[in-house]
């Protein structure tokens, strides 16, 4: 066995135990606190190109409350044009953190034609509203708000290289090159449409259409994109989520005694105006690189539910995010969702 097999083979051993590890922690807290849903997103290119190059790796870990959303939240999205409500109500937090390098790790001076080293650490509430439109389709309509820090308050040199100690991987030596430390704040429209075909009980198969506008000093940018599904009962979940910028998803489902299963497939553009880790610091001087104006993202996957768990894997490649990157980037996804009454 090759060194750098035995590595990815280790590194791959240690993210699955992290994932499970969080996925217990969820379900402890799950239990010892009110109900609701517990999510852990882990996202790494470990399982896409297998190298720690530009967007390298991330974690969500969401909650979705059953009670009532705050009024500040409803009074918000109040005054959302388009922003039709519904029955259905879906509101929560999310705490996570992104770490983005150039591709060679093993340099420690400036690579000044990749991208910063960057690392983001957010946290975010949402609020969603959920409505049938007609009998076999269904809208949603979301807001996201996030406050987060980039640069070495966030704290992803450490994770980064943490990590790499335990899979006795190389440490990324260019870390003194990352951006500054800046506050950032931003807000997300989200909208999706849906319709789903019966075929022979329980399958079916279901098309959407989704589109966004996120605005803030982190990302601006116009989103559109659509997504296939097929499976069994698909109207118990609308999809896994991502960790933005990304596909619009949940980490919730109808919790009931049925499980169900499917395969998805989706395509997202969007038309890039403000990309921090790539425009480098708003107030001071900084590494930048020129960004690509548009960006696509492709993804394939699979989720499995019981009763009260959803578990999912996917696959994205991301088109070119800057000008003079060779190709695209590829990092896979995993998500555990937990409901506890």
């Amino acid at each position: 066995m090759t060194n750098s097999l035995y590595k990815s083979i280790r590194r791959a051993c240690v993210l699955s135990v992290f994932l499970f590890a969080g996925a217990f922690s969820a379900s402890i807290q799950a239990v010892t606190h009110p109900p609701g849903f517990w999510s852990l997103q882990i996202e790494n290119d470990l399982w896409g190109s297998n190298d720690d190059r530009w967007y390298t790796s991330g974690w969500q870990l969401s909650y979705v409350s059953p009670k009532p959303p705050p009024e500040y939240l409803e009074n918000i999205s109040d005054h959302i044009p388009f922003y039709s409500k519904g029955k259905t109500v879906y509101h929560g937090f999310n705490l996570g953190q992104k770490v983005f390098t150039p591709e060679n790790i093993e340099e420690s001076s400036l690579i000044i034609d990749d991208r910063p080293y960057a690392g983001w650490l957010f946290f975010e509430t949402f609020i969603g509203h959920r409505y049938d439109d007609f009998p076999d389709r269904d809208k949603m309509n979301g807001l996201i708000l996030t406050i987060g820090i980039v640069g070495p308050d966030s704290h992803a040199d450490d994770i980064q290289n943490f990590t790499h100690d335990l899979t006795d991987s190389d440490d990324a030596k260019g870390w003194d090159n990352q951006l500054e430390n800046e506050l950032g704040l931003n807000a997300t429209f989200l909208q999706k449409s849906r319709r789903i075909y019966n075929l022979d009980e329980p399958r079916q198969t279901e098309l959407s259409l989704h589109g966004g506008l996120t605005l803030g000093s982190i990302y601006s940018y116009a989103s559109v994109g659509v997504m296939t599904r097929w499976g069994a009962r698909l109207k118990d979940d609308i999809g896994p989520p991502s960790i933005s910028p990304g596909f619009p998803g949940l980490p919730a489902f109808e919790p009931n005694r049925q499980s169900n299963w499917y395969l998805y497939a989706g395509l997202e553009a969007r038309r890039v105006a403000r990309n921090v880790f790539l425009d480098g610091n708003t107030n001071v001087d900084s590494h930048s690189v020129t960004k690509e104006d548009w960006v696509a993202d492709l993804q394939f996957g699979i989720a499995v539910r019981s009763a009260d768990a959803r578990i999912s894997f996917s696959i994205t490649s991301r088109s070119k995010e800057f000008k003079g990157q060779p190709e695209g980037s590829h990092f896979g996804l995993i998500n555990f969702t937990l409901f506890a009454e």
